[in-house]
């Protein structure tokens, strides 16, 4: 029964054991709690290097191979006319060219006795470096050797040298360990059939089973497996539901782990190998057995908030029968069925999937959370603050979702058959509407706003509370309604109406009066003399007004272009004024007398941009 070992993969490099050690095969059963969810095969071979006998062939401490008996005659490996050039595997210690089938073998070699620890020691190196790597291809061969018996591509635990004086011999136990045996029997696109289809991880029954088809059962390659419910009272939460007050909310919780072991097998060209992380094993486990459908419809055709225990069935294509997940451990029909009754009457809002990820740990976690509410829609959202050493205000990002709730089936059902108006109040599309008309003051946001509330409650500094930019996105078919808004601490508007405001002041202070008379090759420059006297005051006020898009007129009468302007429509023509006056230095004291250089104003009523200038010119009195 010889052990042969394609190392690294490689076809070319098929190292066989000489002598053959012992194999041994135990199955291991992967359970959790009194339900099956693979197998582990442990595979032990046990055997004895030989200094001067077997493969691998051995070196001395100079590395080179020493010398070797053929038709009774001792020579390198050369005088038998045999090139180690083309010698494989570990330190190129196996020669290809000797068949395992038969009686030649490879050939003795001559150690003296005071070499064979050298000899021994070169074997347990190249056995070392043989099984270095996890998913060679290994097959335990019939002595006839058309085809091998068994076929894996194991993992490997430990390679033991047992004690001794290592003078003509040493034992080694090397234990490895692996998911599925496989026979010789290739499937038409590459790959083979696996050894004892009827192990736990096959449920599905079927006889012929491939390493490629393995993949999409998934689950054959987890360790172990958790799944679990929660459910908790979220107080302060309360909802209507139709004509009665559900004084509180609850919270769902799901969470589904899995230890998955790292697999290797023939990729679809069935020459290298595959191999497969224990993190995605795990992955391809969890989502294979999540519940499909999370909310399962009454006799009245409305959804009732998620359940346990609806699991994929074994469907039927042109192809014949799929190949489908194992089931997951048994549930009870609902969670909280018979102790709190939520069934009709709370509905799985808010849902939030985490996913956590332990590459190197070989696991995946899957964790669902809802909102158990009753009411018309629910909202998501999320906000995030910053700040900037190079600004003077804090930036708060609010983005979220509505999503509208209706009890209309999918199909339409209710409504006899007929797919009810998206528009209509009782639409998902329409509470999702009515919903944001409520958390945004209908649009116009304020103080009075939900969402600004939100994001004022987030921060010790009162804001804005006019959001600087505003994005919606709707959804009729889903009924949603996506909104991000960024809102700030900038200054309230004075002008009412507008999206932005700018203001500026410029104030120019008297300067002395001189002359500047050249001197011809003066080298320190002209002479500098006072005359006495001093410049005016100087004072320009700048007004940039960006007006709501509500308020910009879109026709091409003299009503829509010319009588929108902030001048001259109330209350804007008001607070106009009322600024103009609070920037004059006529509030200032000691002015004595002011003039009015001519103002400008400047009103593109197509982007609703408004510019005002006017300036100042002044005397105090002292």
């Amino acid at each position: 029964m010889p052990i042969s070992i394609r190392y690294q993969n490689d076809a070319t490099q098929e190292c066989v054991l000489r002598p053959a050690p012992l194999v041994s095969i135990s199955t291991a059963v992967n359970k959790v709690g009194d339900e099956s969810v693979g197998v582990t095969y442990s595979i032990s071979l046990t055997g004895s290097l030989l200094p001067d006998l077997g493969f691998p062939y051995s070196r001395d401490v100079h590395t080179v191979f020493f010398k070797a008996w053929k038709d009774g005659e001792l020579k390198t490996f050369a005088g038998h006319g045999i090139n180690t050039a083309n010698f494989k595997g570990p330190y190129s210690s196996f020669d290809p060219t000797v068949s395992h089938v038969g009686t030649l073998g490879p050939l003795q070699q001559a150690i003296p006795n005071d070499s064979t620890l050298d000899a021994i020691f070169f074997k347990q190196k190249v056995l070392r470096a043989l099984f270095a790597l996890d998913g060679q291809r290994m097959e335990i061969m019939p002595v006839h050797g058309d085809k091998p018996a068994v076929i894996c591509y194991p993992r490997v635990i430990s390679i033991d040298f047992a004690e001794g004086n290592y003078i003509n011999r040493c034992d080694y136990t090397i234990n490895l360990e692996a998911d599925t045996l496989l026979s010789a029997s290739p499937e038409p696109g590459g790959g083979n059939k696996v050894q004892d289809a009827g192990n736990p991880m096959f449920k599905q029954g079927y006889s012929d089973l491939y390493e490629s088809q393995i993949e999409a059962i998934s689950g054959a390659y987890i360790s172990s497996f958790s799944d679990g419910w929660t459910l908790e009272a979220e107080e302060g939460k309360g909802e209507t539901g139709g004509e009665r007050l559900v004084p509180r909310s609850y919270r769902i919780t799901h969470s589904m782990s899995a230890q998955g072991r790292t697999h290797y097998q023939p990729n679809d060209a069935g020459s290298e190998v595959k191999k497969v992380p224990g993190w995605k094993n795990a992955k391809l486990y969890i989502l294979a057995n999540l519940v499909s459908s999370l909310q399962t419809p009454s006799s009245s055709g409305i959804h009732s908030y998620p359940n346990l225990g609806v699991y994929p069935t074994q469907a039927m294509d042109e192809g014949g029968p799929q190949l489908l997940p194992l089931p997951i451990l048994p549930q009870q029909t609902s969670i909280g069925e018979g102790s709190i009754s939520l069934i009709e009457q709370y509905r799985g809002f808010n849902h939030v999937r985490t996913e956590e990820v332990d590459v190197a740990g070989g696991s995946y976690t899957l964790t669902d959370t809802w909102l158990l509410a009753s009411g018309s829609a629910y909202e998501t959202y999320s906000m995030s603050i910053s700040s900037s050493s190079d600004g003077p205000f804090i930036d708060i990002s609010i983005d979220g979702t509505v999503t509208g709730l209706t009890e209309h089936s999918p199909s339409g059902e209710k409504m006899g058959g007929v797919y009810p108006d998206l528009t209509e109040n009782n639409s998902a599309y329409g509470n999702a509407i009515k919903k944001f008309h409520e958390i945004s003051n209908s649009g116009k946001y304020g103080i009075s706003c939900d969402i600004f509330k939100r994001a004022n409650n987030s921060v010790a500094v009162p804001l804005n509370s006019q959001p600087k930019s505003v994005s919606l996105g709707l959804n009729e078919y889903t009924g949603d309604v996506t909104y991000a808004l960024s809102f700030d601490n900038r200054p309230t508007n004075i002008i009412s109406g507008v999206l932005s405001e700018s203001i500026s002041v410029d104030d120019t202070y008297p300067g002395d009066i001189f002359a500047s008379i050249p001197v011809i090759g003066r080298k320190t420059g002209p002479v500098l003399q006072y005359i006495g006297g001093r410049t005016e005051y100087k004072r320009s006020l700048n007004l940039e007004l960006v007006m709501d898009y509500t308020d910009i007129g879109y026709g091409n009468e003299r009503t829509s272009l010319m009588l929108t302007k902030p001048s001259i429509v109330e209350p804007t023509k008001t607070q106009i004024k009322s600024l103009i006056k609070e920037m004059s230095p006529e509030q200032e004291p000691g002015v004595r007398k002011y003039f009015i250089d001519p103002p400008s104003e400047s009103w593109s009523p197509r982007e609703g941009r408004y510019t005002f200038n006017i300036s100042w010119t002044y005397e105090l009195d002292r």
